[in-house]
């Protein structure tokens, strides 16, 4: 099933960890349309990269929510922000 995604990934027939960044907040609130909102599952459940951050990124809006401080381990962030800085496009 891995190589099945990897290959619609390349083809463009599936979302790449851009794309899939993309829309993080529609599939957490639950606005995405299903056809995608599986692909984002599919992705995120065999990218060693996409996965850890979109744990991260639901367990930070739980904290957020439940007004609790926490403090960040430095490893958390550094690996957070080199993940943005190779994956993000912030050209417009």
């Amino acid at each position: 099933m891995k190589a099945v995604i990897i290959v619609k990934t390349l083809l463009g027939m599936a979302p790449n960890c851009k794309k899939v960044t993309s829309f993080l907040a529609e599939y957490v609130e639950g606005t995405l349309p299903e056809k995608v909102a599986k692909q984002f599952e599919q992705h995120i459940g065999m990218c060693k990269c996409c996965g850890p951050y979109f744990d991260q990124y639901r367990a930070t809006i739980n904290l957020i929510k439940e007004g609790q401080e926490v403090k960040i381990p430095d490893e958390l962030v550094e690996h957070t922000m080199t993940f943005l800085r190779n994956n993000a496009n912030f050209s417009r």
